[in-house]
C-alpha cells in the first residue's frame, strides 16, 4: 500500500482555476499560487491536505499512484464542490518486515517458502505456478521484467509468509525448558476469569492497562511464549509483538487447554460458548473480567469450567 500526502488549490471560480494552472505551467511556485487563488482552509498550511490512502487519490486521478508520481500536478479537476488542482508532495510506501527483500533470489525464496510460485502467479499473474525461475533471477529483476511494483510484491510475500508460518512451542518443549531452569517469558493473554480457573505459575498477565509496561521490561530478543485458551488468540498477538520488534515470540501449542490435558492434568479445563458470540477481547482493548467459575461476561455469554 501507498500513502500519499497532497496539497491543493481550491476555488469555485473557473476563471481563477484556469489562471492558476497557467501560472503553474509557467513555473510559478505551487505555494505562491495557493496563497493567491485558493479559498480552502488548507490555504493557511500552503494547501496541505495531510496524508490520505492511495485509493482516495486514485479516485481523483483515475489511475494508480506510484513512487514516480512524487511532485506531480493533477488537475484542474471539477467536483461537486468546485475546482481542484492537486500536487503530490510526499509518497510513503508501506514496508512489511519479513524474510523477503528485493535482492533475494527466486531459487532461495522458493526453498524458504515453496508457495512463492503460486502466490506470484495468483496475485500478480507472474509466470506459472510450476515453472522454475533462472538461478540468477531475483525478486527485483523479475518485477522489473514484468513491470510490477517491487515493494508491493515483497509486502505480499512477507504478509503471506507471516500468515502461514506461526512459531509454536509444544507443551512438552515448554515443560522441559521449565524443568531445566531455562524458562522463557510466559505471557498470559486470556481474560481474568479464565486465569482464575487454570494458569501456569510464573506467567505474566497482559491486558490493556499494563501491556506497554510489561513489554517494556523485556529485551526484544527474549524468548516469549504466549498462553491463550486453545491457541486461537495468540497468533494475532504474536504478529502484533513482531511488528514492535520482538523477534523470538512463540505460541503455546494448543494453549492452556492442551497444557492441562498433557502436562498439568490436575488443573481444571473450561469451555467457551463461542456459538453465542463469545470472542477474546483484544489485549489492547481488554474489558474488565469477571470472577468465578460459572459466570457471564458483559454481553451475557457464559463460560463453564469442568474437571
Amino acid at each position: 500500500m501507498i500513502r500519499v500526502r497532497a496539497s491543493q488549490i481550491f476555488t469555485h471560480s473557473k476563471e481563477d482555476v484556469v489562471a492558476a494552472k497557467k501560472m503553474l505551467d509557467s513555473g510559478s511556485p505551487f505555494e505562491e499560487i495557493v496563497t493567491r487563488y485558493s479559498t480552502c482552509p488548507s490555504k493557511e498550511k500552503a494547501g496541505d491536505l495531510g496524508w490520505m490512502p492511495e485509493d482516495n487519490l486514485q479516485s481523483i486521478m483515475g489511475q494508480e499512484v506510484s513512487e514516480t508520481d512524487l511532485g506531480k500536478i493533477i488537475g484542474p479537476v471539477h467536483s461537486q464542490y468546485g475546482y481542484h488542482i492537486l500536487k503530490i508532495s510526499e509518497i510513503e510506501v508501506e514496508k512489511i518486515e519479513g524474510p523477503f527483500n528485493a535482492e533475494i533470489s527466486l531459487e532461495s525464496a522458493n526453498k524458504m517458502f515453496p508457495e512463492v510460485h503460486t502466490l506470484l502467479f495468483k496475485e500478480f499473474h507472474i509466470g506459472l505456478p510450476v515453472t522454475p525461475y533462472k538461478k540468477e533471477e531475483t525478486i527485483a529483476s523479475l518485477c522489473q521484467v514484468q513491470g510490477k511494483n517491487v515493494q508491493e510484491v515483497i509486502n505480499h510475500l512477507n504478509r503471506e509468509f507471516a500468515e502461514k508460518n506461526i512459531a509454536v512451542m509444544t507443551c512438552e518443549e515448554l515443560k522441559q525448558k521449565m524443568d531445566s531452569g531455562n524458562k522463557p517469558v510466559l505471557l498470559d493473554i486470556r481474560e481474568s476469569w479464565e486465569r482464575d480457573i487454570s494458569k501456569i505459575e510464573g506467567s505474566h498477565i497482559v491486558n490493556s492497562e499494563n501491556n506497554e509496561h510489561v513489554m517494556g521490561t523485556f529485551e526484544k530478543d527474549r524468548e516469549i511464549v504466549l498462553i491463550d485458551w486453545k491457541q486461537d488468540r495468540s497468533p494475532s498477538f504474536q504478529k502484533w509483538l513482531n511488528q514492535r520488534g520482538f523477534t523470538n515470540v512463540k505460541c503455546l501449542e494448543g494453549g492452556i487447554d492442551l497444557w492441562s490435558e498433557k502436562i498439568e492434568t490436575r488443573q481444571n479445563r473450561y469451555d467457551i460458548d463461542e456459538d453465542d458470540g463469545y470472542r477474546y477481547e483484544d489485549v489492547i482493548e481488554e474489558q474488565d473480567g469477571h470472577e468465578g467459575h460459572d459466570h457471564e461476561d458483559e454481553d451475557g455469554h457464559e463460560g463453564h469450567d469442568h474437571p
